[in-house]
This record gives C-alpha cells, sequence and structure tokens, in this order.
C-alpha cells in the first residue's frame, strides 16, 4: 500500500472542525470563528497569486533521464495552468550540488523552483556535510511530492545469474568481486548496492560509478560491470528488448510492470525497500502566495489522466503531497541515507 506521504492530502481551504470546539459560549465561537476564517482566507488568498513572467525549472542532472522526462511530462499543462512557460534549465555536475545551490541562493518569489531527485537531495546532507553549501532541509520550502519509481536490480543478458542469490553464490565460488555500477557516489542506485554488500555480509562488492545513468546502464550491457539498481522506468525498455535482464525489484510487492521478477524480500533481502523519488521544492521563504499557487497547479496537474499515463508508461508512480508532507519525508530519507552511508563508510573522493 502506498504510504501516506506519497498519496494527495489536499490542503485545507477552510477552517478545520477542531476550531468549532472551542469552549466558548456558541454566539462568541460562531463571531470568533467568522473572524479567523476571514483573517485565514486573506492569509491563503495567495492561490490568487498569477506569475507575470516565466518560471525557470531547474533539474540538476543533464537531459535525457528519468528527471528530466518528468520535467518535460509536467512543463507543458503546469505552463498552461499558471499561464506562463515553464523554461527547464539541465544544471548537471557536482552530484547535484550546483543546481541546488542554485535554487537555494535564488530570489524567493515563485519563479526559481527545482525537481531533484530526492535521493540524492537527502544523500548528500550525510556524504558532502562539511562543503554543502546550503542546508538540506532548512534551506528549501517543499511544495509537493511528484513521484516515485521503484528500483530494480538489473544483470548484463550474457551474465548467467538469473537471481541475486546466483550472482552472490558465483561470485563466492569464483572468488571474483561483484561490480556494481552507479551514476555517481551517494545516488540511489550507489546506496542501495552498499546496502546488498552490508546486508549479505560475506559478499565481495566493488562500487564502480560512472558520470551518469546512461553510461552506468552501458557498462552493464556491455559486461564492464555485474549488476546496477536503477529506477523500473529507465530500464524498462530495455529489459522487454532483450537487452537486461531484471533479477529483482526492491519493493514491497512485485512490480505490475516487471510481475515475473522477484522482490529484494523473496530473493533473500527482508524490507529491502529503495526507490527513487521526486518532489518539487523552491528556496526557503517562498511567501504563501506562490508557495500555494504552485502546489495547487502541479498537485492538478498529477492528476490529469493523460500525466498520470505517460508517467505511469516511464514506471513513475505518480503522487502528489501537502508541503509539511513532503519536509517529513526528506527528513526520514536523510536519516536512511545517513545509516547505510556511516554504516558503509561510503566517502566522497
Amino acid at each position: 500500500m502506498t504510504p501516506a506521504y506519497y498519496r494527495h492530502i489536499p490542503d485545507s481551504g477552510s477552517c478545520g472542525r477542531d476550531f468549532w470546539r472551542l469552549r466558548a459560549p456558541r454566539h462568541l465561537a460562531l463571531s470568533v470563528g467568522i473572524a479567523l476564517c476571514l483573517a485565514f482566507s486573506a492569509l491563503v488568498s495567495g492561490a490568487d497569486w498569477s506569475p507575470t513572467k516565466p518560471i525557470r525549472l531547474v533539474l540538476p542532472y543533464a537531459p535525457g533521464g528519468t528527471t528530466d522526462l518528468i520535467a518535460r511530462i509536467v512543463a507543458g499543462p503546469l505552463s498552461k495552468d499558471l499561464g506562463q512557460q515553464i523554461v527547464v534549465d539541465n544544471r548537471g555536475g557536482g552530484g547535484g550540488v550546483i543546481a541546488m545551490s542554485l535554487i537555494a541562493r535564488a530570489q524567493a518569489d515563485g519563479y526559481t523552483i527545482g525537481l531533484p531527485a530526492l535521493s540524492a537531495h537527502a544523500a548528500n546532507a550525510t556524504l558532502l556535510q562539511k562543503t554543502l553549501p546550503y542546508d538540506t532541509e532548512k534551506d528549501f520550502q517543499p511544495v509537493t511530492f511528484v513521484g516515485q519509481s521503484p528500483l530494480v536490480l538489473v544483470v548484463g543478458v550474457s551474465n548467467p545469474a538469473q537471481s541475486l542469490k546466483q550472482l552472490i553464490a558465483r561470485s563466492r565460488e569464483t572468488g571474483r568481486p561483484i561490480s556494481f555500477a552507479s551514476g555517481g557516489i551517494g545516488l540511489a542506485a550507489h546506496i542501495a548496492g552498499e546496502l546488498v554488500k552490508l546486508q549479505a555480509e560475506a559478499a565481495n562488492m566493488t562500487h564502480v560509478p560512472y558520470k551518469g545513468g546512461g553510461p552506468a546502464t552501458a557498462g552493464v550491457m556491455g559486461g564492464q560491470v555485474d549488476m546496477l539498481f536503477a529506477p523500473v522506468g529507465s530500464v524498462l525498455a530495455l529489459v522487454r528488448g532483450g537487452r537486461l535482464r531484471a533479477i529483482a525489484v526492491a519493493s514491497k510487492e512485485r512490480s505490475p510492470k516487471m510481475p515475473g521478477t522477484a522482490t529484494m524480500s523473496e530473493s533473500g533481502f527482508p524490507n529491502f525497500v529503495m526507490a527513487e523519488s521526486w518532489g518539487l521544492l523552491a528556496p526557503a521563504s517562498l511567501p504563501a502566495g506562490p508557495a500555494r499557487r504552485l502546489h495547487d497547479s502541479l498537485a492538478g496537474v498529477l492528476k490529469q489522466p493523460e500525466v498520470v499515463k505517460r508517467l505511469d508508461e516511464q514506471g513513475v508512480e505518480v503522487a502528489s503531497s501537502t508541503p509539511q508532507q513532503l519536509r517529513e519525508y526528506i527528513g526520514t530519507e536523510v536519516k536512511k541515507y545517513r545509516d547505510v552511508i556511516v554504516r558503509a563508510n561510503i566517502k566522497v573522493e
């Protein structure tokens, strides 16, 4: 079942029921209630905020990846709803730090927003703790969760392993380390591989970081690297086309996109659940007006059947959230990734 923070829970646009439990005479409660509701309505009237110039959507990665696909799928309908062009700005490099620094330093007026992969955003809080030029949780205003894609473990078709157990057993028999690829240090693929290494204990595994998910995938297809964790959507076509073999999916239940692929739990790794996820962030101190309008607009776009269909084809499970739910989710991800990073003694070279 999808966690609560992945499901859309609309912001309250009127006073909640708890207000009417005030212990006061009925007429007084009614008068105060009207006054407070009017004040609240004035506060949230920022929903009437309308942008008067193009909005820049900053991505921490180069064109072509899943993040880029998500951004370009939602940019059109979001632009139509807001009445202004959404300019997708790819700012790859530095493990996402370059783009996130740009967002953190931007004027908090609603005209600069960002769509990071939340795994790397969370991991950098620990990996680059001493040098990170921003605070992962304090320097950004969460707007809404956007979606997630479970990670799937793939190997090249020339690899004889049909399961993760076979891959590990073969490594132990031959004494040859298992090499696992990723698009960079601290990304979800890297953390997932390190978690396998921690849980398998006796397994001899070596991380091979590439400069992006595309080259990492090519390395596995070419046999230069043994395995790779990747979002389902980014490798689905390659698996269906017979260029990669999926041997385990890191979701609680089997993926409907790959029903014949065992879960990590079924593969001997209990409670091994990992997904790449995305959320819309803005600079901290974003005023209530643009914050609410951006949230409501994107939440509406994420409910449009055509958007849901196109993202589903990319293996992305769409879901919006309240800003607070996204803030709590990021905090949880920071703690989860910190635990693996510390236990695995992962360092940025």
